[in-house]
Parts: structure tokens; C-alpha cells; sequence
């Protein structure tokens, strides 16, 4: 961690000697403007420059975006309900992918497919920061967050997936049910792929969304101070996340022991040597993986659901929600009067 911190440094170090700060009448050459900005006229060139310039050194301060707009808990909102849908995602997918996937078609979800999978999560990230900032330039930033939301759809519908791969396989013989899976499997992978790469986009979009709302003046500080959504998103979203599956998992371990009681009261004593009565020890053995799901599996009786496929539902269900509630937070931002709240925010 030292080294990686250090590298860190030294490469944040080199890049900052090559960030300038432009020369204040300096102006976008000809064909480098999109065709609403002011362009350069050989009869207006002086004007033309000075209204760049103005509109570069305008803005709406931190402080009075922060407490006085609508726009800026809108657009925290919008950031922390993706960022924490793209995190559930990150945390949870690939454990999807081995836990319940390659349950069903071990012959296809290698451990190689699994780090593969990974891998291309990453890749989905870097593309979505570079392709959803130029996407952006044509849709328009508003526009952009409103098409994460495709991600909603992407995130609830997971469980689906993973539920109906099971169904499909469940009168297949282990190992056999490779043709029924991969319809399901590339689905869930290229739709996860795609929504990770709304998470990247999220972060290269912001900075401009945020200078199309407030100016540009200020959108450096205004920026920093809305990271703090993806921040507390860092801090809630994977724990929250966590207690949801520990939860789900905790539902399933008790559901199973009485499944297991039920057909021979006896069965855990023999295997694990505790009493179905002796809680803390059971418990015990559940801390140490002693005890799993696929254990109490082989006690049960026939018939019985594993309920592996449902763990990630609670977790995937509230992602969506959150991300639900940031697509109609982006929906709800308008546009500012900038002129109107800079001569409010002098008074």
C-alpha cells in the first residue's frame, strides 16, 4: 500500500506541472465550439472574445449554490443514488456470477471467466468515463444522468436473471445445462458491463453538468463539495449493502435449520456435532464457515430450494430504488436564471 501510495504521489506530482491555467483572453479556436457557442466574427471578434471571457468569469458562488438553489440536493441526490447503485453493482456481481452461475454451468463460469468478467467490469468503467463525457457533448448533460437510469432496469432485473437460470437448469443434470445458460448469463453480463459504465460516466459528466447549471466560475469548489455524495456513498452504500446480504443470508441459514430439524432432528448433531437448541454454537460454526448453505444443502431433504440464488435480492431491489430516486432527482433539475440569482445572491 506504501509503494501504490507512493507511485501515486509521485504521478499526481508530474501530471500537476502540466495543468495551466488559460490566459484570461484566450478564446476556443475556430470549429473547436459547439454550434450554439459564440463564434469568432471577423467584424465581431472583439465582441466575441468579450463575451467569452464574461461567460468564463461567471458563476454563482459555493456557499450560495449550496444552501440557496434547488438544483445543487437535486444533483447530490442524482450522484449518490447512481454512485451507490454502481457500487451495489461492483460489490455484488461477481459473487453473483460464481455463487449462482457457475452453480448451474461450471463448464462455462471458470475461475478464468470470473477474472475475466472483472477485468471487463474494469474496462466498462474507463470506456463509460471517456465515451459518456463525449456523449454528453451532443445530449447534453441532463439528458446523459436521464439515460442512466437505464440502469434501474439493468440492477432490478438481476434477480430475475439468476432466478430464471436456476429454473431453466433445475431439471438438468449438474454440469449439463450450458446451452439453457448462456442466454441468461450474457445477459447479465454485457447488461452489467454496460450499467458499471454509467458508473464511470457519472463522474466524468459532473463537472460540466455542474458548469452548465451554476457557471464555471465557481464550478471547482461547487464540485468538490458535491463528491461528497459519491463520499457518503463510499461509506453507506457498501455497508448497507453488506448488512442486506447478511441479512438475507442469516434468513436463509435459520429457514434451512428448521428444514433440516423437521427431517431428522439428529442430522446436524452427527454432521457438526451441536444441537439444533445451542444457538451460540451454531452460530459459531456460521463465523467460521463451518456451517454454509450448501452444507445444510446435502442435510436437507429432497426437493428442498437452495436458497443461493434470492441472497443478492434485497440487495439488488434497494440499488434499483436508489437509483430510481436519483433519475427523478436529475428529472426534477431546471435550468437557472444565472443573472437573476447573481443579482440575488449581491442583495
Amino acid at each position: 500500500m506504501a509503494s501504490l501510495g507512493a507511485l501515486y504521489g509521485v504521478l499526481g506530482a508530474i501530471g500537476s506541472r502540466f495543468m495551466q491555467i488559460p490566459h484570461p483572453d484566450w478564446t476556443p479556436k475556430r470549429g473547436a465550439m459547439g454550434k450554439d457557442d459564440i463564434r469568432e466574427d471577423p467584424s465581431k471578434s472583439v465582441a466575441t472574445k468579450t463575451a467569452v471571457v464574461e461567460s468564463n468569469n461567471t458563476g454563482l458562488p459555493a456557499s450560495y449554490v449550496t444552501t440557496q438553489t434547488k438544483q445543487f440536493p437535486l444533483l447530490w441526490f442524482a450522484v449518490f443514488g447512481n454512485a451507490t447503485g454502481g457500487l451495489a453493482l461492483l460489490s455484488s456481481s461477481k459473487l453473483m456470477l460464481t455463487d449462482i452461475f457457475a452453480g448451474v454451468a461450471p463448464e462455462i463460469v471458470t475461475p478464468a471467466f470470473a477474472t475475466g468478467y472483472v477485468s471487463a467490469l474494469g474496462v466498462g468503467m474507463a470506456l463509460g468515463r471517456f465515451g459518456w463525457s463525449a456523449i454528453s457533448d451532443v445530449l447534453g448533460r441532463r439528458n446523459t444522468y436521464a439515460a442512466f437510469g437505464l440502469g434501474v432496469p439493468i440492477v432490478g432485473m438481476a434477480p430475475y436473471l439468476c432466478h430464471a437460470v436456476v429454473d431453466v437448469t433445475s431439471g438438468c443434470a449438474s454440469g449439463t445445462g450450458g446451452g439453457e445458460v448462456w442466454p441468461y448469463l450474457m445477459t447479465f453480463y454485457g447488461g452489467s458491463v454496460l450499467a458499471i459504465t454509467f458508473y464511470g460516466g457519472i463522474f466524468s459528466v459532473l463537472p460540466a453538468y455542474i458548469a452548465d447549471l451554476f457557471g464555471q466560475k465557481h464550478a471547482g469548489a461547487i464540485h468538490g463539495k458535491a463528491l461528497t455524495a459519491w463520499a457518503s456513498s463510499a461509506v453507506a452504500g457498501p455497508m448497507g449493502l453488506a448488512y442486506l446480504r447478511s441479512y438475507s443470508y442469516d434468513n436463509a441459514m435459520q429457514d434451512l435449520l428448521q428444514t433440516v430439524e423437521a427431517h431428522d432432528a439428529l442430522a446436524l448433531n452427527r454432521s457438526f456435532g451441536v444441537s439444533i437448541s445451542d444457538e451460540e454454537a451454531i452460530q459459531k460454526l456460521v463465523d467460521a464457515k463451518t456451517l454454509t448453505i450448501e452444507k445444510l444443502m446435502e442435510l436437507a431433504p429432497v426437493g428442498t430450494v437452495d436458497p443461493t440464488p434470492f441472497l443478492y435480492d434485497t440487495t439488488c431491489y434497494m440499488a434499483a430504488a436508489l437509483m430510481s430516486v436519483a433519475a427523478i432527482s436529475n428529472l426534477a433539475i431546471r435550468p437557472l436564471n444565472l443573472r437573476k440569482e447573481l443579482i440575488q445572491d449581491r442583495k
